[in-house]
């Protein structure tokens, strides 16, 4: 897939998650639990989602992903237990798009990387994504639509 990386400025989201420790075989179920957890804490407390579901990748311990998963709130809202307030940077990020299947969604990321050295720029945090369509919305990995995003300095 051909990717059209773009410089955008972003307001700071603020965001319900959860954040673990997990195997790549245990990603796509946690990544389930987790804003299951989230939407479920939402709607307890009466509050819609301000954007879709998340997932941020905070680094890599051998086999495990330092991984982050939730949704966009409208404003700062309280955490319970495991699910934690956070925010999605402000500033400068760059970001692409990618369609279809997620065997294939690192190839967004090594496009971001390569816009980086093309514009003599470096990143400023972990990445993350928003999954627009995903397996919930449609069966067809083909109509999946993921953002993926990288603050920049």
């Amino acid at each position: 897939m051909a990717y059209e990386p773009k410089l955008d400025q972003r307001e700071p989201q603020p965001v319900l998650s959860v954040r673990d420790k997990v195997s790549f075989a245990e990603l796509s179920d946690k990544l389930g639990q987790f804003v299951g957890e989230v939407f479920g804490y939402l709607q307890q407390q009466g509050v819609q989602p301000a954007g879709p579901p998340f997932t941020r990748y905070h680094g890599f311990e051998g086999d495990k992903i330092d991984f982050e998963a939730g949704l966009p709130t409208p404003e700062r809202l309280p955490g319970s237990g495991r699910i934690q307030p956070g925010e999605l940077p402000g500033g400068p990020v760059v970001s692409a798009v990618h369609m279809g299947a997620y065997d294939s969604l690192p190839q967004a990321g090594e496009a971001l990387d390569a816009w980086l050295a093309e514009n003599g720029r470096e990143a400023a945090g972990p990445n993350w994504e928003f999954y627009w369509v995903a397996p919930g919305h449609n069966a067809d990995p083909s109509s999946w639509k993921t953002e993926v995003f990288k603050p920049v300095r």
